[in-house]
């Protein structure tokens, strides 16, 4: 991230060119590093879109909202997610993408109604993902050559685990995106 001297030393016009630049390098990464997670996508578009409605409160501020754009910066960068659980990342401190973005799809394509599954606890979310996260990883390791192949695969398999949880026409919605996610994934690496 765009690192400067100390927040409290700068000017006026400073803190509010970095806070430009950093709201310029957040919407990006919103954009385009999160490409392969919806949810998370979702998620910090409405915390910048409220950002930015906080920082024009705090006009007189530029510190404060300079510092404020750097946390959310971070976050970003970070994919922290106040409701994703912590369970995405490993012990040496690597956090699995694919597998939390596969979490978020619940929220994400439930919505609300997640409410009412109380059968979709964290515990059965977070193992779903796993799961899918599995399958997908096998998918691309065996039909690495055909992408439609990779896709078969992916829906044959994730559409039947997935229509028991949360019926056909989310399980459905949900096997979309789980696609759409391997898609932006491959083309990435």
């Amino acid at each position: 991230m765009g690192k400067t001297r100390e927040p409290e030393k700068m000017s006026d016009d400073e803190a509010r060119n970095q806070t430009d630049k950093i709201t310029g390098r957040v919407t990006k990464m919103i954009q385009d590093d999160l490409a392969d997670d919806p949810y998370a996508q979702a998620h910090f578009s409405k915390l910048l879109k409220q950002a930015i409605e906080d920082a024009r409160a705090m006009f007189d501020s530029p510190v404060k909202q300079y510092l404020m754009f750097a946390e959310l910066e971070n976050d970003v960068a970070q994919r922290k997610v106040a409701d994703i659980p912590d369970r995405f990342v490993d012990e040496t401190g690597k956090r699995n993408r694919h597998a939390q973005a596969y979490y978020g799809l619940f929220a994400h394509v439930l919505g609300d109604t997640l409410n009412d599954k109380p059968h979709l606890d964290k515990d059965t979310r977070v193992a779903l993902a796993f799961d899918i996260d599995n399958i997908v990883k096998d998918a691309v390791a065996e039909f690495s050559i055909t992408p439609s192949e990779i896709e078969n695969s992916i829906h044959n398999k994730t559409l039947p685990l997935l229509f028991h949880e949360v019926g056909l026409e989310n399980a459905t919605a949900m096997v979309e995106e789980i696609i759409r996610i391997t898609r932006t994934g491959l083309s990435k690496e």
